[in-house]
This record gives C-alpha cells, sequence and structure tokens, in this order.
C-alpha cells in the first residue's frame, strides 16, 4: 500500500523549526530543496496522451535526486537488468562489515576518508583471505554497497558484500569455494580491525578511543548462500539501490511529531516510533553522501577495468545461465510502457513538456524525451 504522507510533507511542517536548531551543509540544502520541490509544478508538467484514444494524463516532473524516496525507479530497474549480464552461474555470498559506533563521529567532519578506508580496508581484508587461502589462491569479485543507516535512521555504517563463490588464479581457471561458507568471520573480523585502523591512520584521522578499538570484536555477518541467479538479483535490487527511508513506512505526520514503522532485529518484531519533526530530519540527513561520491564499488574481477574479459573466461568454464538476458540485449536501454487506463488498448506517449518560465529544464527530463520520442 501506498503511503499517504511523503517526506516533503515533514520538511515543509518542520524544516524551519529544524534550522533554527541546526545548520546545513550545501549538500543538504539541496537534497532538502530537491526534495520539496520534487514532483510538484515547480519543476514541469509532462502531458502523456494515449495513442489511440484521446485520452491524456498530467505528471509532474520529479528531481532524480538519489536521496529522494520517490525518485531513481526507473533507474534502479535499468541498473538490476545490466547487472544481469554480470551474474555467473555460482554460489554467492553476502557479507556485512559493519563500524564499530565509536567511529560514527568521523562522518560529521571527514566522511569521504571514513567511507574510502572502508571501502579500501574491505576488499583488502577479503582479497587478502582468498590469495592466502590454499584451497583457492586467487583473485575475488566483490560488489560493495555502502550503507550508512539502521531501521531508526541512526547511523549504522556498514558494507554490504555480494561475492561469487569461486576465484580467478594465476593460470585464469576459476577455483569454486569448497565450503557451505566464504572464510570464517572472526578471522575476517580482526583482519578488517587492523586494515581499518592502519586506513585512517594513513589518513592522518585521530581515533577517538583507539585502545577499546583494539579491543572489541568487530561485527562481520555472513548471511545465507545463494544458489540461484534470480535470487542474486533480488539481493542487488534490495541493497544497491534502495534508499534509507521509503515513504510506505511513514505512519503520521503531525506539527509535533513524526511516527514511522520499522523493524526490530533484536526480536524480529515490526514497531512504531515516534521523534520529534526536528530529530527525524536531523537523522535522515546524517546519511546525505558527499556529492558525486559513489556508494557502489565493484573490485576484483568484477572490476570496471577488467569485468569484460574476467567474465568472459569464466563464463566459458561454467554452464550458462538459462535465464540471462541475451547479448543482443546487452547495453541497450531499457524501455518503458505504459497501456492506457481508458481503451485499455494505446500506449501512453510524452506530448509536450510545460516548464516555468523561470526554471530551466529538470536534470533528466529531455532524457525522458529522447528515450521515448528519440
Amino acid at each position: 500500500m501506498n503511503s499517504q504522507y511523503h517526506l516533503a510533507d515533514v520538511l515543509a511542517v518542520h524544516l524551519a523549526q529544524y534550522r533554527q536548531q541546526f545548520s546545513l551543509n550545501y549538500q543538504q540544502q539541496k537534497v532538502c530543496k530537491h526534495i520539496a520541490i520534487c514532483r510538484t509544478e515547480k519543476l514541469g508538467v509532462q502531458n502523456w496522451r494515449c495513442d489511440h484514444c484521446d485520452y491524456q494524463q498530467l505528471h509532474y516532473c520529479s528531481c532524480r535526486d538519489r536521496h529522494c524516496p520517490r525518485c531513481q525507479g526507473q533507474q534502479t530497474q535499468a541498473w538490476i537488468e545490466q547487472q544481469q549480464t554480470h551474474i555467473i552461474n555460482s554460489p554467492y555470498f553476502h557479507l556485512v562489515f559493519t563500524l564499530p559506533h565509536e567511529l560514527n563521529i568521523i562522518a560529521h567532519y571527514n566522511e569521504k576518508a571514513l567511507y574510502d578506508a572502508l571501502f579500501q580496508s574491505v576488499w583488502q581484508t577479503l582479497s587478502k583471505f582468498a590469495i592466502n587461502r590454499k584451497s583457492l589462491r586467487g583473485q575475488l569479485g566483490v560488489t560493495a554497497v555502502l550503507h550508512t543507516w539502521g531501521q531508526t535512521l541512526t547511523q549504522h555504517i556498514h558494507l554490504h558484500c555480494l561475492i561469487p563463490g569461486g576465484v580467478i588464479n594465476s593460470r585464469n581457471n576459476w577455483v569454486s569455494v569448497d565450503k557451505p561458507y566464504l572464510f570464517p568471520v572472526k578471522a575476517l573480523s580482526k583482519v578488517f580491525r587492523g586494515k581499518m585502523l592502519d586506513a585512517l591512520k594513513a589518513r592522518n584521522i585521530t581515533l577517538p578511543q583507539s585502545l577499546t578499538l583494539m579491543q572489541k570484536p568487530w561485527c562481520v555477518y555472513s548471511k545465507s548462500c545463494l544458489h540461484h541467479p534470480s535470487s542474486v538479483l533480488k539481493y542487488l535490487a534490495r541493497y544497491t539501490r534502495k534508499g534509507m527511508l521509503h515513504e510506505s513506512r511513514l505512519r503520521s505526520i503531525t506539527s509535533n511529531a513524526v511516527q514511522f514503522d520499522y523493524k526490530d532485529y533484536r526480536d524480529s518484531q515490526n514497531k512504531v516510533m515516534t521523534l520529534t519533526g526536528v530529530e527525524f530530519i536531523r537523522r535522515y540527513l546524517l546519511h546525505v553522501l558527499p556529492k558525486g561520491y559513489m556508494r557502489i564499488r565493484h573490485f576484483g574481477f568484477l572490476a570496471n577495468a577488467c569485468r569484460r574479459k574476467k567474465l568472459k573466461l569464466i563464463n566459458e568454464q561454467l554452464p550458462e545461465i538459462r535465464d540471462r538476458v541475451s547479448a543482443q540485449n546487452k547495453g541497450k536501454q531499457v524501455q518503458y510502457c505504459w497501456p492506457c487506463p481508458k481503451c485499455h488498448q494505446g500506449i501512453l506517449q510524452l506530448n509536450g513538456l510545460i516548464l516555468p518560465i523561470t526554471e530551466k529544464i529538470p536534470k533528466g527530463c529531455d532524457e525522458v524525451v529522447f528515450r521515448l520520442t528519440g
């Protein structure tokens, strides 16, 4: 069921009060502005007309900001369909590397360095285990996705890693993992801790409570192994492109509070949390990424520089996946069609774009026109 509430409603009611207590950096200001005007007349109106009857629909343009929960739907689907060509016929492992909450403070003043150190240390850890393990001794392929939030929007910085169950050795041969798990998580945790602290020191970042951080165990969690390509794609969709809050979770917005659903993983129960509007916005803006920062990265034989060549070698040694997208469709842009709700025979086509006089063409509107009419 679609929520009757939107994040823009929260900003409309509580952002002014938030500004009285907290300052917004440039990137946070842009995100708030984009979310506030998303799918409103300020960005223009698209006119869609049926090619069979006289039916018309008007739709407001979207802001296309990656932090906006109302955008990125088509881009997400296109990305997932593109990734289908990169799935190999092998079990996949899902590992989650979580930073101790003592390090969260670094994200308040040097978030880019913290996130870069996390990507680097996780890849170095996994790569070291793959090279040193006697039954493998090769190069892994990893898709790593940065998440900075938990179910209650608190700061919970962690990296999801989706890893094919095998390596490419020095002879360019595929070697499959021979166990139901990839690597021992306790051993991964110790090496990850050392790599991460070294990466932060190399960036001249002062470590809070460094002695405590060395003594406490760091969390590395291994999820169930995935054996089917369709399951891998579902995981890609879930962990790579979802935002920090789907608007269907919003329960109510008042002048005093915001209520939203969340899952408590301690007892696996769905619950409702109530926050003041200011606190809700504060938590949401914690997860605004630096401009242009890539939170999805590929390493090893899945890296962009060598992926095509390495996947070709792997696929020649493994059975082909039956439901793989054909090579003819690879790289083509996904086409979207909407049937006419009136005659049920025609297709809605973009007929025109009405823009505010003072506004430029919104980023992406010209892409929509090109995709549907070009």
